[in-house]
């Protein structure tokens, strides 16, 4: 008899508690969202790149739209976690370190040479997927298994140009004046020995420091050597400072260059001193009205005002290949990385992506111009 009201005591509690985890549980659920994919990124929103960051960031962002109106991965939104380079290397890998804190980033987006070099080894060695969007160093196709680019690098794009330089322009001498940082040294090392293979001659190599005021000194040495045309390597607002001193010095080769001289501040800062630049570029999707092409380009339009550029696109198609190969296999770096190489070729606003064995890309090039103060494709 004394035993009785215990018993029932003890019935009545484990009940409350029972329907009080009934209770906090439903609650967590309401209130909580459902945990996110992360696609970490690592770009230069400050420095001499900036530009390039915020055309990639525009890019991805459009994507994530695109994506998550249609239910995220596997009903799983998919999130941009940011951090900036600064365009600086060393600011990079402890950027790198605290996005892979955090195991739900399993690809990581970024550019600039230097930037994708140091951060290489951190990611073969964490397994962590390294996707470089605008970086040309040939080293980066020789990075490691975890590194790949859906961007040409250097072999392609300046041989590309070696090769017009010599068999179009008819060019025998050629001088190379680049930034001095390891895209710009690739590249000259690139379209030297294209240009000497082709039985050219290099009158001159001449490096310059980004974000410097005046190039004139770089742009005499240049002169000296008399070439018939000049290969510019560099960062957009570098390249136009030093086409209108060039200008100003009445110093007029035929400068060539690639896709990194794509820029508002071309035409706003050289002017008249950047018509007949003549240049690679990539053959971008929507040139061709694809139906994933258009409907990024349009979308960018509509929110931006502008057509997209270069980075724009390549950065769209960065955060569409996670996510077609994240909703395939899962968040899980290793699988991606062997969903990329056995992927099928991808479809998207920067041309065709098919991943080689070394995780490089080699997409078709045709020839841009400035005529009038607009970008246009060369005709010769």
């Amino acid at each position: 008899m004394k035993t009785q009201p215990v018993t029932s005591l003890a019935a009545f509690c484990l009940a409350v508690i029972a329907c009080l985890a009934v209770l906090i549980t439903s609650c967590q659920w309401v209130g909580r969202p459902t945990a996110a994919i992360a696609l970490g990124a690592i770009l230069p929103m400050t420095g001499s790149g900036a530009q390039y960051g915020e055309e990639v960031r525009r890019g991805i962002d459009i994507a994530l739209a695109e994506v998550n109106s249609k239910g995220g991965i596997n009903n799983t939104p998919l999130k941009l976690a940011l951090e900036d380079s600064a365009t600086d290397p060393k600011t990079a890998v402890f950027a790198f370190e605290k996005l892979t804190a955090d195991r739900s980033v399993q690809v990581i987006v970024t550019e600039v040479s230097g930037v994708v070099l140091a951060l290489a080894p951190r990611a073969n060695e964490k397994k962590v997927i390294l996707l470089n969007v605008g970086a040309t160093n040939p080293k980066i196709r020789e990075a490691g298994p975890y590194v790949f680019s859906n961007i040409n690098d250097a072999t392609v794009e300046t041989k590309f140009m070696a090769g017009f330089a010599f068999t179009q322009l008819k060019a025998k001498k050629a001088a190379v004046l680049y930034t001095e940082v390891a895209y710009g040294q690739g590249a000259r090392e690139v379209f030297a020995a294209a240009f000497k293979a082709l039985g050219g001659a290099i009158v001159a190599e001449v490096p310059f420091r980004e974000q410097s005021l005046d190039f004139r000194a770089q742009l005499g040495q240049v002169r000296r050597a008399a070439p018939e045309v000049v290969y510019l390597t560099g960062h957009t607002r570098d390249l136009a400072k030093i086409l209108k001193q060039a200008y100003e010095m009445r110093f007029r080769p035929q400068w060539i260059s690639n896709a990194t001289f794509e820029g508002e501040d071309v035409v706003r800062i050289a002017g008249q001193a950047s018509e007949g630049v003549i240049y690679a570029f990539t053959d971008l999707g929507y040139q061709h009205a694809s139906v994933v092409a258009k409907r990024f380009t349009d979308s960018y339009r509509a929110k931006y005002s502008a057509d997209p550029g270069i980075y724009c696109a390549t950065g769209y198609d960065a955060a569409m290949l996670t996510y077609r190969a994240t909703s395939s296999v899962g968040n899980d770096a290793t699988k991606i990385r062997q969903r990329f190489l056995s992927m099928e070729p991808f479809e998207g606003a920067s041309g065709i992506t098919k991943f080689l064995p070394n995780g490089a890309v080699e997409k078709p090039l045709f020839l841009k111009t400035v005529r009038n103060g607009e970008f246009v494709p060369y005709q010769q």
